[in-house]
Protein backbone atom coordinates (compact mmCIF):
# COMPACT_ATOMS: atom_id res chain seq x y z
CA UNK A 1 0.00 0.00 0.00
CA UNK A 2 1.33 3.38 -0.70
CA UNK A 3 0.74 5.49 2.34
CA UNK A 4 2.17 8.54 0.69
CA UNK A 5 -0.92 11.50 1.64
CA UNK A 6 -1.80 13.55 -1.64
CA UNK A 7 -4.20 16.62 -1.60
CA UNK A 8 -6.48 16.21 -4.49
CA UNK A 9 -9.90 17.15 -5.61
CA UNK A 10 -12.59 14.52 -5.47
CA UNK A 11 -15.67 14.52 -6.91
CA UNK A 12 -18.56 12.34 -6.60
CA UNK A 13 -20.96 12.34 -9.21
CA UNK A 14 -24.44 10.23 -9.10
CA UNK A 15 -26.90 9.53 -12.19
CA UNK A 16 -31.12 10.45 -11.25
CA UNK A 17 -33.78 8.95 -13.06
CA UNK A 18 -32.44 5.55 -13.55
CA UNK A 19 -35.00 3.51 -11.66
CA UNK A 20 -38.17 5.28 -13.69
CA UNK A 21 -36.32 4.45 -17.04
CA UNK A 22 -35.95 0.90 -16.29
CA UNK A 23 -39.84 1.00 -15.64
CA UNK A 24 -40.27 2.66 -18.76
CA UNK A 25 -38.24 1.51 -21.59
CA UNK A 26 -37.15 -1.84 -20.17
CA UNK A 27 -34.52 -3.57 -18.55
CA UNK A 28 -31.94 -4.15 -21.81
CA UNK A 29 -32.52 -0.18 -23.04
CA UNK A 30 -32.73 1.35 -19.75
CA UNK A 31 -29.51 -0.58 -19.15
CA UNK A 32 -27.74 0.37 -22.65
CA UNK A 33 -28.69 3.91 -21.52
CA UNK A 34 -27.25 4.33 -18.23
CA UNK A 35 -24.17 2.41 -19.29
CA UNK A 36 -23.58 5.22 -22.14
CA UNK A 37 -23.85 7.51 -18.99
CA UNK A 38 -21.37 6.32 -17.01
CA UNK A 39 -19.24 6.18 -20.05
CA UNK A 40 -19.46 10.00 -20.45
CA UNK A 41 -19.01 10.67 -17.33
CA UNK A 42 -15.50 9.30 -17.53
CA UNK A 43 -14.78 10.69 -20.77
CA UNK A 44 -15.40 13.81 -18.88
CA UNK A 45 -13.08 13.12 -16.25
CA UNK A 46 -10.42 11.89 -18.76
CA UNK A 47 -11.07 15.09 -20.72
CA UNK A 48 -10.47 17.34 -17.68
CA UNK A 49 -7.14 15.49 -16.64
CA UNK A 50 -9.01 13.47 -13.59
CA UNK A 51 -8.96 9.48 -12.91
CA UNK A 52 -11.88 7.63 -12.81
CA UNK A 53 -11.31 5.68 -8.92
CA UNK A 54 -14.58 3.37 -9.39
CA UNK A 55 -17.87 3.31 -10.63
CA UNK A 56 -20.67 1.87 -7.79
CA UNK A 57 -24.15 1.29 -9.52
CA UNK A 58 -24.89 4.76 -11.22
CA UNK A 59 -22.56 6.42 -9.01
CA UNK A 60 -18.86 7.34 -9.84
CA UNK A 61 -16.10 8.63 -8.01
CA UNK A 62 -12.97 10.95 -9.36
CA UNK A 63 -10.01 12.55 -8.51
CA UNK A 64 -8.07 15.35 -10.00
CA UNK A 65 -5.28 17.17 -9.35
CA UNK A 66 -7.05 20.98 -9.31
CA UNK A 67 -10.67 21.97 -8.22
CA UNK A 68 -11.23 23.59 -11.16
CA UNK A 69 -10.70 20.67 -13.63
CA UNK A 70 -12.99 19.24 -11.06
CA UNK A 71 -15.50 21.88 -11.83
CA UNK A 72 -14.88 21.85 -15.52
CA UNK A 73 -15.78 17.66 -15.54
CA UNK A 74 -18.95 18.36 -13.63
CA UNK A 75 -20.03 20.97 -15.60
CA UNK A 76 -19.27 18.88 -18.91
CA UNK A 77 -21.45 15.86 -17.00
CA UNK A 78 -24.23 18.03 -16.86
CA UNK A 79 -23.32 19.37 -20.41
CA UNK A 80 -23.93 15.72 -21.63
CA UNK A 81 -27.16 14.62 -19.87
CA UNK A 82 -28.86 18.23 -20.73
CA UNK A 83 -30.81 16.49 -23.40
CA UNK A 84 -30.60 13.07 -22.73
CA UNK A 85 -33.51 11.09 -20.14
CA UNK A 86 -31.19 10.66 -17.24
CA UNK A 87 -29.62 13.32 -15.11
CA UNK A 88 -26.57 13.84 -13.22
CA UNK A 89 -25.81 15.44 -9.72
CA UNK A 90 -22.20 16.20 -8.54
CA UNK A 91 -20.20 17.13 -5.40
CA UNK A 92 -16.53 17.67 -4.91
CA UNK A 93 -14.22 18.58 -1.77
CA UNK A 94 -10.30 19.19 -2.04
CA UNK A 95 -8.29 17.46 0.34
CA UNK A 96 -5.71 14.84 1.92
CA UNK A 97 -6.35 11.26 0.78
CA UNK A 98 -3.99 8.01 0.50
CA UNK A 99 -3.73 6.62 -2.56
CA UNK A 100 -4.18 2.64 -2.85
CA UNK A 101 -3.52 0.39 -6.00
CA UNK A 102 -5.71 3.17 -8.53
CA UNK A 103 -7.96 4.26 -5.82
CA UNK A 104 -8.39 6.73 -2.71
CA UNK A 105 -9.22 6.56 0.87
CA UNK A 106 -9.41 9.42 3.46
CA UNK A 107 -12.07 11.54 4.91
CA UNK A 108 -12.22 13.60 1.95
CA UNK A 109 -13.73 10.99 0.22
CA UNK A 110 -17.13 10.79 2.57
CA UNK A 111 -17.18 14.82 2.58
CA UNK A 112 -17.52 14.50 -0.82
CA UNK A 113 -19.96 11.75 -1.09
CA UNK A 114 -21.64 13.69 2.08
CA UNK A 115 -21.63 17.65 -0.30
CA UNK A 116 -22.69 15.78 -3.39
CA UNK A 117 -26.19 14.52 -1.55
CA UNK A 118 -27.20 18.23 -1.31
CA UNK A 119 -26.74 18.92 -4.89
CA UNK A 120 -30.52 18.38 -6.72
CA UNK A 121 -30.11 17.03 -10.02
CA UNK A 122 -28.48 19.11 -12.51
CA UNK A 123 -26.49 20.90 -9.50
CA UNK A 124 -22.80 21.01 -8.61
CA UNK A 125 -22.11 21.31 -5.06
CA UNK A 126 -18.53 21.79 -3.82
CA UNK A 127 -17.37 22.74 0.11
CA UNK A 128 -16.07 25.63 0.57
CA UNK A 129 -12.54 24.94 0.67
CA UNK A 130 -12.82 23.79 -2.29
CA UNK A 131 -14.64 26.97 -3.75
CA UNK A 132 -11.28 28.83 -1.78
CA UNK A 133 -9.05 27.21 -4.06
CA UNK A 134 -10.95 27.92 -7.67
CA UNK A 135 -9.84 30.50 -10.05
CA UNK A 136 -11.36 33.70 -9.54
CA UNK A 137 -13.66 33.20 -12.45
CA UNK A 138 -14.95 30.08 -11.47
CA UNK A 139 -15.09 31.34 -7.82
CA UNK A 140 -17.57 33.75 -8.79
CA UNK A 141 -20.08 31.25 -9.86
CA UNK A 142 -20.47 29.52 -6.60
CA UNK A 143 -22.91 30.58 -3.34
CA UNK A 144 -23.22 29.69 -0.34
CA UNK A 145 -26.25 26.96 0.44
CA UNK A 146 -25.16 25.73 3.84
CA UNK A 147 -23.16 25.01 6.90
CA UNK A 148 -23.10 21.36 8.03
CA UNK A 149 -21.25 19.16 10.60
CA UNK A 150 -19.60 16.72 9.23
CA UNK A 151 -17.87 13.62 11.48
CA UNK A 152 -13.78 14.09 11.83
CA UNK A 153 -14.22 18.06 11.32
CA UNK A 154 -14.73 20.41 14.55
CA UNK A 155 -15.72 23.47 13.00
CA UNK A 156 -19.41 23.59 10.60
CA UNK A 157 -18.53 22.99 7.06
CA UNK A 158 -19.80 25.51 4.16
CA UNK A 159 -21.70 23.59 1.43
CA UNK A 160 -21.92 26.09 -2.08
CA UNK A 161 -24.11 25.51 -4.90
CA UNK A 162 -21.90 26.05 -8.50
CA UNK A 163 -24.12 27.40 -11.65
CA UNK A 164 -22.06 25.79 -14.25
CA UNK A 165 -23.40 27.07 -17.33
CA UNK A 166 -22.14 29.49 -18.48
CA UNK A 167 -24.15 33.02 -19.88
CA UNK A 168 -23.63 36.56 -20.64
CA UNK A 169 -25.49 38.07 -17.76
CA UNK A 170 -22.91 35.61 -15.23
CA UNK A 171 -20.76 38.45 -13.75
CA UNK A 172 -23.57 40.41 -13.01
CA UNK A 173 -26.18 37.61 -12.19
CA UNK A 174 -23.78 35.67 -9.59
CA UNK A 175 -22.27 37.56 -6.92
CA UNK A 176 -19.39 36.70 -4.51
CA UNK A 177 -19.72 33.65 -2.27
CA UNK A 178 -20.89 35.23 0.86
CA UNK A 179 -24.00 34.15 2.90
CA UNK A 180 -25.66 37.28 1.66
CA UNK A 181 -25.54 36.07 -1.54
CA UNK A 182 -28.27 33.05 -0.79
CA UNK A 183 -31.33 33.37 -2.30
CA UNK A 184 -33.76 31.07 -0.59
CA UNK A 185 -36.65 30.04 -2.18
CA UNK A 186 -39.42 31.32 0.26
CA UNK A 187 -42.28 29.63 -1.07
CA UNK A 188 -41.05 26.11 -0.74
CA UNK A 189 -43.06 23.64 1.07
CA UNK A 190 -43.44 19.94 2.09
CA UNK A 191 -46.65 17.96 3.12
CA UNK A 192 -45.75 14.67 5.11
CA UNK A 193 -48.44 12.14 5.25
CA UNK A 194 -49.49 9.37 7.07
CA UNK A 195 -51.92 6.53 7.03
CA UNK A 196 -53.58 8.84 9.66
CA UNK A 197 -52.86 12.48 9.30
CA UNK A 198 -51.04 15.02 7.18
CA UNK A 199 -48.74 17.77 8.75
CA UNK A 200 -47.13 20.65 6.62
CA UNK A 201 -43.58 22.40 6.98
CA UNK A 202 -43.01 25.65 5.16
CA UNK A 203 -40.63 28.94 6.01
CA UNK A 204 -43.15 30.08 9.20
CA UNK A 205 -43.56 26.47 10.40
CA UNK A 206 -39.89 25.07 9.51
CA UNK A 207 -39.51 22.20 12.11
CA UNK A 208 -41.25 18.28 12.27
CA UNK A 209 -39.55 15.75 14.12
CA UNK A 210 -40.44 12.34 13.55
CA UNK A 211 -40.38 9.11 16.46
CA UNK A 212 -41.97 6.78 18.74
CA UNK A 213 -41.61 9.42 21.37
CA UNK A 214 -45.37 11.33 21.82
CA UNK A 215 -43.80 14.55 21.71
CA UNK A 216 -42.47 14.04 18.52
CA UNK A 217 -44.30 16.11 15.69
CA UNK A 218 -45.35 12.81 13.78
CA UNK A 219 -45.50 10.33 16.11
CA UNK A 220 -45.15 6.70 14.31
CA UNK A 221 -45.22 3.61 16.73
CA UNK A 222 -43.10 0.96 14.68
CA UNK A 223 -40.74 -1.73 15.68
CA UNK A 224 -37.78 0.12 13.99
CA UNK A 225 -38.66 3.45 14.30
CA UNK A 226 -36.62 4.87 17.11
CA UNK A 227 -37.70 7.69 19.59
CA UNK A 228 -36.58 10.63 17.90
CA UNK A 229 -36.31 9.18 14.07
CA UNK A 230 -35.69 11.49 12.14
CA UNK A 231 -35.91 15.71 11.67
CA UNK A 232 -37.36 17.83 8.44
CA UNK A 233 -36.13 21.58 8.78
CA UNK A 234 -36.83 24.52 6.30
CA UNK A 235 -33.49 25.57 6.00
CA UNK A 236 -31.84 28.38 3.53
CA UNK A 237 -35.29 27.35 1.12
CA UNK A 238 -34.20 23.86 1.09
CA UNK A 239 -36.03 20.79 3.07
CA UNK A 240 -33.04 18.75 5.26
CA UNK A 241 -33.92 15.51 6.33
CA UNK A 242 -31.48 14.82 9.87
CA UNK A 243 -31.41 11.41 10.94
CA UNK A 244 -30.71 10.44 14.46
CA UNK A 245 -31.84 7.06 14.61
CA UNK A 246 -30.48 3.70 15.23
CA UNK A 247 -31.75 2.20 12.03
CA UNK A 248 -31.60 4.61 9.83
CA UNK A 249 -33.70 6.19 7.82
CA UNK A 250 -34.49 5.58 3.66
CA UNK A 251 -35.48 8.24 1.22
CA UNK A 252 -36.91 6.77 -1.48
CA UNK A 253 -38.21 9.91 -4.50
CA UNK A 254 -39.88 8.55 -6.98
CA UNK A 255 -38.49 8.02 -10.23
CA UNK A 256 -34.65 7.80 -7.92
CA UNK A 257 -32.89 4.54 -6.05
CA UNK A 258 -33.80 4.62 -2.35
CA UNK A 259 -31.21 6.77 -0.45
CA UNK A 260 -30.35 5.38 2.88
CA UNK A 261 -29.25 8.11 5.47
CA UNK A 262 -27.91 7.16 9.30
CA UNK A 263 -26.51 10.05 11.48
CA UNK A 264 -26.33 12.64 8.46
CA UNK A 265 -28.39 15.17 6.85
CA UNK A 266 -29.23 15.21 3.50
CA UNK A 267 -31.40 17.70 1.18
CA UNK A 268 -34.90 16.07 0.12
CA UNK A 269 -36.82 17.66 -2.65
CA UNK A 270 -39.69 16.09 -5.23
CA UNK A 271 -42.47 13.50 -4.19
CA UNK A 272 -41.64 10.12 -2.90
CA UNK A 273 -41.57 7.71 0.57
CA UNK A 274 -39.58 7.78 3.71
CA UNK A 275 -38.66 4.34 5.21
CA UNK A 276 -38.20 4.24 9.36
CA UNK A 277 -35.50 2.01 9.63
CA UNK A 278 -36.46 0.13 6.60
CA UNK A 279 -37.39 0.24 2.88
CA UNK A 280 -41.11 2.28 2.73
CA UNK A 281 -41.95 -0.86 0.63
CA UNK A 282 -41.06 -3.15 3.00
CA UNK A 283 -43.30 -1.60 5.91
CA UNK A 284 -45.94 0.91 4.01
CA UNK A 285 -48.17 1.11 7.59
CA UNK A 286 -45.18 3.36 8.93
CA UNK A 287 -44.23 4.78 5.79
CA UNK A 288 -44.48 8.31 5.06
CA UNK A 289 -45.12 10.23 2.34
CA UNK A 290 -43.55 13.75 1.08
CA UNK A 291 -44.31 16.34 -0.92
CA UNK A 292 -42.70 19.50 -1.47
CA UNK A 293 -44.00 22.09 -3.46
CA UNK A 294 -42.48 25.69 -4.63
Amino acid sequence: MDQTQQTLAILFADIAGSTELYQRVGDVEAHRQVAQSLASMAQAVKQHNGVVLRTVGDSTLASFDSCDNALLAASEMQALHKHTPLSVRAGFHYGPVIPDKGDVYGNAVNIAARVASFARTEEITATEFSISQLSDENRLRANLLDKIVVKGISEPVGVYRITWEADEGMHTRVAQPTPSSVMPNERLALVLSTTQAAFQLNKDSPVLTIGRDAACSVTIDGDRVSRKHAQLAWTAGQIQLSDTSTNGTYVHRHGQPPLFVRRETVVIEGTGNIGLGCLPSEDATHAVHFNITD
